[in-house]
């Protein structure tokens, strides 16, 4: 009796357990599919590469191409902007940008309108008034010689100024797009010549509030100038508007905004901003004098040595200070063509400062169909306001992450995690990130088994500390939250590093490098280095990792070696370098060497054991902000200009290739499937090797 009980209890048992696995099957398959897809060669899942190696195991790696050359698969543009590397995974190509909400979008539209209709009334106003004051003229009888020199310094100056100011105000209505490109020259050309900070208060960028607000009222306040010189000359109302414009530098510099650093503004630099409209203004006040000589009484005396007839020539002249029409504003059209040019001068000025910021921003993710191109989806994911970063940086700088079912993204106001049709699985929004952005968030998510790990680093003169926070990548659940004190000012993707069966997350940051516990964020070791502000992240090969950096400070290109067994692993430098050490660019250990570039293009080869210097060469172009990216025994640096440098790994130097696409770049490289996937400009390229 007792042993047929046991039968059946034991048949029960095990039809129990097949229900189970047959149960549980697509879930492990669902997991295994997901593993296998993260690791597969044809995949880039993260931030340079699979495990953030900026390795590509892929052969037939394409070398030579052009805007118009036959291996460029195919070519989408991407709408808004954003400094993000695209990732590969499950034969989709993702990536994230950010562009104008809906209401900023429409308000835009009515901005552009408005614009339009006065510009094109100004030109119309100013060509009637010329073509009625040449006809008056004629009917005076007064002869054309005299017309054409009448008056023609002023006339050439109130053409010159006009022109100027309407081409400013299209540039940044019309055109903001590429006003940065023409500003960033301008602000170059001071910090050329002393004043270092310039360069980034050039800029009609959202969330630089101080660039935005000196920039855009600089050409305001030009226009007001040029606008005070419509109106009749030497009138009452002339001069007092020239007055008003040149006061109204004082509020000007008084409440222009801290800028992206958060620190005051010297008012040497404010005033460079200021200048154009108080050299019109002044014109205007001078033209209220004349300057004559008196005629000298007829004497019999003998004639004065020659300084003596110099100081009588001196003494001769006269200064007046004329005014005529005191109270009369002017004719119709001169007065209409003032109303226009300061009504554009408004709108150049107050949106962008007071409206625009508010209206919000969209961060979205986009999908592509990794063999065509064809944008398959895009979904918006945080609609918020222009939060304050660096000019460099965008409202879409950190990359995503997957591993071929969850896509995580991070843009500093909240992190959220899609599937691969485009639904938002979950959210979570960063209440304190908005007021505490300094730079704008940069580091890119990572995925560590069932966790997506997250980190928000506290900048200068934030009110809060720098968290970082372990997610269930499928229910948004937090699995774990620290607030490291070493851990703050820099803008790094941390890095994994497994060790037998131990994990750890290993950050760089100001002075130190750390690393916590990836299961339960417990801190494990902590090691000194010779930087401060750091970008670019860590590069690892086995035990070997490097850190390389400081854009601020003391900076240094650090070879460490991780040692210890039995999970109790900790870092031991090797070799040190200070010759041109990277400052936003991460490095790369690739076939036995390290590979540095410094943000002007200077690229260094070290033999990664030893730390000697096999070569060190300047790359063409401008700055190299993009991180390097090895693979089929080739290195590859992109500038910011769209020129990729093809380069061997080998321990002398050289070029394989440039290529130059001539556009915008920030972005890594990645690379799937034997090809490249370049963002430049507008376009993301997907690039393959050409064919014999």
């Amino acid at each position: 009796m007792v042993k047929k009980l046991q039968h059946k209890i034991n048949r029960s048992a095990r039809l129990f357990l097949v229900v189970c696995l047959f149960l549980l099957a697509p879930a492990q398959g669902t997991a295994l599919a997901a593993q296998a897809e993260e690791t597969s060669p044809g995949t880039w899942p993260q931030f340079r590469g699979p495990e953030g190696l900026g390795i590509s195991s892929d052969s037939n790696l394409p070398e030579v191409w052009s805007r118009n050359s036959p291996n460029i698969k195919w070519k989408t543009k991407i709408p808004g902007r954003g400094n993000s590397s695209p990732v590969v995974s499950n034969g989709r190509v993702i990536l994230t940008t950010a562009y104008k909400s809906q209401k900023a979008a429409a308000w835009r539209t009515f901005i552009v309108g408005a614009c339009s209709v006065l510009v094109v009334a100004y030109i119309a106003a100013a060509l009637a008034a010329f073509v009625r004051k040449l006809s008056a003229e004629e009917q005076k009888g007064v002869p054309l010689a005299r017309r054409a020199l009448k008056g023609w310094p002023n006339t050439l100056f109130g053409l010159l100024t006009s022109l100027i100011f309407i081409a400013l105000a299209s540039l940044v209505v019309f055109w903001r797009g590429y006003s940065d490109t023409v500003f960033a020259k301008t602000g170059l050309f001071f910090s050329n010549h002393g004043y270092p900070d310039m360069e980034h208060l050039f800029s009609m960028d959202a969330g630089v509030h101080a660039s935005v607000w000196l920039t855009s009222g600089g050409i305001a306040a030009l226009g007001l100038a040029v606008a005070v010189g419509k109106l009749r000359a030497k009138s009452i109302w002339r001069m007092l508007g020239a007055a008003a414009v040149m006061l109204s530098v004082i509020p000007f510099a008084i409440f222009t905004p801290t800028d992206q650093w958060t620190e005051k503004i010297e008012q040497s630099e404010k005033l460079v901003f200021a200048i154009p409209s108080l050299v019109v203004a002044f014109w205007h006040l001078l033209n209220y004098f004349e300057i004559d000589s008196k005629q000298p009484k007829e004497t019999t005396a003998a004639p004065s040595d020659p300084p003596g007839g110099t100081l009588s020539a001196l003494n001769r002249v006269e200064i007046r200070w004329r005014h005529k029409n005191l109270w009369r504003l002017g004719s119709p059209l001169p007065l209409c063509s003032a109303i226009l040019l300061a009504a554009l001068s408004l709108l150049v000025f107050i949106p962008p400062n007071f409206f625009e910021t508010q209206l919000g921003m969209q961060r979205v993710v986009l999908c592509l169909d990794k063999e065509t191109g064809k944008l398959l989806w895009a979904k918006p994911v945080f609609i918020a306001p222009s939060e304050r970063k660096h000019s460099d940086a965008t409202y879409a700088t950190p990359t995503a992450a997957t591993d071929g079912s969850h896509i995580i993204v991070n843009f500093g106001v909240g992190v959220a995690c899609l599937d691969f049709e485009g639904a938002i699985r979950w959210k979570k929004r960063d209440k304190g990130y908005f007021q505490n952005s300094r730079y704008g968030a940069s580091s890119s998510p990572l995925l560590a088994g069932e966790m997506a790990i997250i980190v928000q680093e506290a900048e200068d003169h934030s009110k809060r500390p720098t968290w970082i926070a372990a997610f269930d990548k499928r229910t948004s659940l937090t699995r774990w939250r620290i607030q490291p004190e070493n851990i703050r000012g820099c803008y790094t993707t941390p890095t994994l590093y497994r060790h037998g069966d131990t994990e750890q997350l290993i950050i760089a940051s100001v002075g130190n490098v750390a690393s916590y516990d990836v299961q339960t964020g417990g801190f494990l070791w902590m090691q000194r280095i010779p930087t401060e502000q750091l970008v670019a992240s860590i590069a690892v090969s086995g035990d070997l990792f490097c850190i390389g950096g400081g854009t601020y400070g003391p900076n240094a290109t650090v070879m460490m070696r991780m040692i210890g067994s039995n999970g109790r692993t900790r870092p031991e430098e090797i070799w040190q370098s200070d010759e041109d050490p990277p400052g936003d660019c991460s490095p790369v250990i690739y076939a036995g060497k390290l590979f540095t570039i410094s943000d002007k293009g200077k690229i260094t080869c070290f033999d990664a054991i030893s730390g000697k210097i096999f070569w060190n060469k300047r790359l063409k172009g401008g700055r190299y902000l993009s991180s390097l990216i090895a693979g089929d025994g080739k290195v590859y640096a992109c500038n910011t200009r769209g020129l990729t440098t093809v380069i061997a790994a080998d321990e002398k130097f050289r070029i394989i290739a440039e290529n130059d696409l001539k556009g915008r770049c920030f972005a890594t490289p990645a690379f799937a499937d034997s090809r490249i996937f370049l963002r430049i400009g507008p376009d993301l390229y997907c690039i393959e090797k050409e064919r014999p």
